[in-house]
């Protein structure tokens, strides 16, 4: 993805910088819930007006990085275009590269952003929740090395899934030009069953990895209920594991479109 940047790095390094930005908000968010609750019970308002700033910072932020992002990525695109049709293949792998090159560019608008923004959220509900509960801290570690080791398994099947898929959609144009019916129905067959492997192995990890969130946020009720903090701390520890949970599952569930991605690189070989 870094090299696909070239001459853009600069600009994507500022985008970035105000995805982390914006992720301070997220990660921030819980504990100023947990304040605001507080205050309003002791009959204050300071809890609820930080927490009311904060959110509207955040989205200003978004909206900001959104505007700028839409600019840069248009640009990236446009170049990377340029250089595929450069290349010396033929117009059905031409074509078929356009496509994924779109496909690329997206993923650096769209999930890049999501993914670091989910870090972030990751490391900073990490420390949170070993301020507020070491069981349920070593819980979510333990919950993390799982889903990675699941899909450090699957990796190898996802590239030869995506690897089978890519090669047959280089083939596309080439086998629509020649008009024959059961030729096309063939090759719309083929991709349709990498897409459906592709989509059942998806499903299967990203399944496994939700019932793991899910058994961590039920161990996190019980012991915010049973354990001797206050309301608004039990509130902030929940909500905590919630957004650790959606941060856990999204991070791995990403690495399929990495994996796919890298597929796409090779063939491209996109340059300094």
């Amino acid at each position: 993805m870094w090299r696909m940047l070239a001459g853009f790095r600069a600009r994507a390094v500022g985008s970035w910088m105000l995805v982390l930005l914006g992720a301070i908000g997220g990660v921030l968010a819980p504990l100023l819930i947990g304040s605001a609750l507080e205050d309003l019970a002791d009959g204050r308002t300071t809890g609820i007006i930080v927490f009311a700033t904060v959110g509207v910072a955040t989205m200003l932020v978004a909206a900001l990085r959104r505007i700028l992002d839409a600019r840069l990525h248009a640009a990236v695109y446009a170049r990377l275009v340029t250089q595929a049709y450069d290349q010396e293949t033929d117009l059905s792998t031409r074509t078929a590269r356009v496509n994924m090159l779109r496909e690329a560019v997206d993923f650096l608008e769209y999930t890049l952003p999501e993914v670091i923004g989910a870090a972030a959220l990751f490391l900073g509900s990490l420390v949170f929740l070993a301020t507020l509960s070491l069981p349920v801290f070593a819980a979510a570690l333990g919950m993390s090395v799982l889903i990675v080791l699941e899909y450090a398994i699957t990796s190898r099947l996802m590239m030869r899934l995506n690897r089978g898929y890519n090669d047959e959609a280089e083939r596309q144009v080439s086998v629509l030009a020649r008009e024959d019916r059961t030729a096309s129905r063939r090759h719309v067959g083929l991709l349709n069953g990498w897409l459906i492997r592709l989509s059942d192995l998806d499903t299967v990890t990203y399944g496994l990895a939700m019932l793991l969130t899910v058994a961590l946020q039920v161990l996190a009720i019980i012991i915010a209920v049973r354990s001797a903090i206050d309301e608004g701390a039990a509130l902030s520890l929940v909500l905590y594991v919630f957004e650790f949970s959606a941060a856990a599952a999204l991070l791995p569930a990403t690495w399929p479109e990495v994996l796919r991605l890298r597929d796409i690189r090779r063939r491209l070989a996109v340059d300094d």
